[in-house]
């Protein structure tokens, strides 16, 4: 009996050769696959159009009344401070994808840019796009074959009363003008407001455009959180009432969070509420 067992685990040379490679295979088999993933890459994933889905559907599960109050005003995507883009309806999360873009470099030139940045899905986009105000500062080419002088592009909201003199078109009335109500809006967001000065009625605002651009950040901006009804009514664009109420209603409510909070005010209408943003902010 003990010889039969011998003899059925008893191999020749040949099948112990077999054996000894058979072994061999599953060895380097087994090695294979406990290292097999050091030889696997990393597929990089491309999340821009999952980024831009997720936009869209964050602007989209806002609730029926924040659509309602969502605040559009006249603005310039590259100097728009945070409190601005909050009321526009932008989310934080989206206001700090937008950062790091501009961060990074990023820049518009015109606002169809505006899509190539993944903090804005096309939902929102359509809905700003008609607000959007980027000032052209390039020089108008000549259109005779005079010679060639330099021109000087005055910046409106820094520009003192020679500076405007020296733009072809504004004599010394109208930079007097020009001047007294910008130092009382705290600065000037779009060209359409010269249409608000008196006795400008004539002023050729096209021609005024070539020769001269706005700088939006050079705004002086008012903190509604602080500011006393003295200091909102001297604003061209509010009254006593209105300045009075945003006062009223802060000191019921608390510090307004978000600037678009003071469109809870009744005297507050959407439209005011676009003219006023650029000069307005909550905080410091």
């Amino acid at each position: 009996m003990i010889g039969k067992i011998k003899d059925y685990f008893s191999f020749n040379k040949k099948e112990r050769n077999g054996i000894l490679l058979l072994s061999f295979i599953l060895f380097f088999l087994i090695l294979f696959y406990q290292f097999s993933y050091l030889l696997k890459t990393d597929a990089k994933t491309d999340f821009s159009d999952f980024e831009k889905a997720l936009s869209e559907l964050e602007y989209a599960n806002d609730s029926p009344q924040l659509k309602e109050k969502k605040s559009l005003f006249i603005f310039n995507p590259n100097t728009l401070n945070d409190d601005g883009w909050l009321a526009l309806g932008l989310s934080e999360g989206k206001l700090k994808v937008l950062r790091n873009y501009q961060k990074s470099g990023g820049y518009f030139k015109k606002k169809e840019d505006l899509q190539r940045c993944y903090a804005f899905g096309d939902a929102f986009y359509n809905i700003i796009k008609e607000y959007v105000s980027i000032p052209e500062i390039d020089e108008p080419e000549p259109k005779s074959q005079q010679p060639i002088t330099t021109t000087q592009i005055i910046e409106l909201n820094q520009a003192d009363s020679l500076d405007l003199i020296s733009v072809k078109g504004i004599g010394s009335f109208y930079a007097k003008q020009i001047l007294k109500y910008r130092n009382e809006l705290g600065g000037f967001y779009s060209f359409s407001q010269f249409s608000e000065i008196w006795g400008l009625e004539k002023l050729d605002v096209e021609k005024i455009k070539l020769l001269t651009t706005i700088d939006t950040l050079l705004i002086s901006n008012i903190n509604i959180n602080t500011a006393t009804i003295e200091k909102l009514r001297n604003h061209p664009y509010l009254n006593y009432k209105q300045a009075k109420m945003i006062v009223n209603y802060r000191e019921q409510h608390g510090n307004y969070h978000q600037l678009k909070d003071i469109c809870e005010i009744k005297p507050i209408s959407l439209e005011l509420f676009r003219k006023i943003a650029p000069y307005f902010q909550t905080h410091d």
